[in-house]
């Protein structure tokens, strides 16, 4: 910890110790990066955290929490220092190669799983494509809450195939997800029921905007969509009506001020019909759904 030896120092000070420390390094998050931090280098959850916090820390303890709070003054994310983020009630491991899960990538999700279940029907065992499948937090999440999908899952990286394989293998759902090394839809010859994509859309004008955490950290690749941010948006709405049965279902994640502009690309595909921009949970358009013709 911050130069504090002492074989009295308990949690309580060692988190007081960090949190100085995380602020004077400009990190708004402070109190709540700290808790995680200390948490992990003790080897509990931040409710042991806290209700044992006249507990004296070990060395090793001490190691470990030193070292977490020097990556995060250098602003790693906490979640890769963790090795792991939450997504849609899911433990997800994380490495560099992979993008960091967000919260509205859930609805996504949500829309994909409402979707399902309204054409099982006619649709009763769905193949999805989710590409760019980075750590498989989607692909993970689909198939773990529809038992009837099975998934193909893209992306350019190896790197990233490898943690999104981890991903399923660690939710039981290895045997419905088939992963593929390849750009966009590019490896998928099969006619599809759905195709979902959380794509590069960061515009490269925009990564001097971005928080070290963001820009420093995450992989480039999954970031950045060219310089208006929509190069990868626009080439999987080109390729997607050759690759969806009719009325399949293709949901894409957008960034800001990108409805509009997705809106008119879907438009130019005589096959593909744009039925809606969804917002997410703060109200910002973030999914755009098409349909096959």
């Amino acid at each position: 910890m911050p130069h504090d030896d002492s074989s009295s120092l308990t949690a309580r000070r060692a988190l007081e110790l960090g949190v100085q420390r995380l602020q004077a390094a400009g990190i708004e998050s402070a109190r709540l990066d700290m808790s995680l931090l200390l948490a992990e280098a003790l080897h509990t959850d931040r409710l042991g955290l806290l209700t044992d916090l006249d507990r004296p820390l070990k060395e090793a303890e001490r190691l470990r929490a030193r070292e977490y709070l020097a990556r995060r003054i250098r602003r790693e994310p906490v979640a890769y220092i963790l090795g792991r983020r939450d997504f849609y009630g899911l433990t997800f491991e994380l490495t560099r190669d992979v993008l960091i899960p967000r919260p509205e990538t859930e609805h996504l999700v949500e829309r994909a799983l409402a979707w399902l279940a309204d054409h099982r029907g006619d649709r009763p065992a769905p193949l999805v494509a989710d590409v760019g499948v980075g750590s498989g937090a989607i692909a993970v999440a689909v198939a773990r809450n529809d038992t009837a999908v099975r998934v193909i899952g893209v992306d350019s990286s190896a790197a990233a195939l490898a943690v999104a394989g981890r991903n399923a293998q660690r939710h039981g759902v290895a045997d419905r997800i088939e992963l593929r090394h390849g750009s966009l839809l590019e490896p998928v010859a099969e006619t599809l029921d759905a195709i979902l994509s959380n794509p590069p859309y960061v515009a490269e004008t925009e990564r001097v905007q971005l928080p070290p955490e963001v820009a420093d950290w995450e992989p480039a690749e999954a970031l950045f969509g060219g310089r208006s941010g929509l190069d990868a948006i626009a080439e999987l709405i080109r390729q997607a009506p050759d690759r969806l049965r009719p009325g399949g279902l293709l949901l894409i994640e957008l960034g800001a001020g990108q409805a509009d502009t997705a809106r008119m690309l879907g438009g130019m595909q005589l096959n593909l019909e744009c039925v809606a921009v969804h917002r997410d949970y703060a109200g910002h358009p973030r999914v755009l759904e098409a349909r096959k013709r």
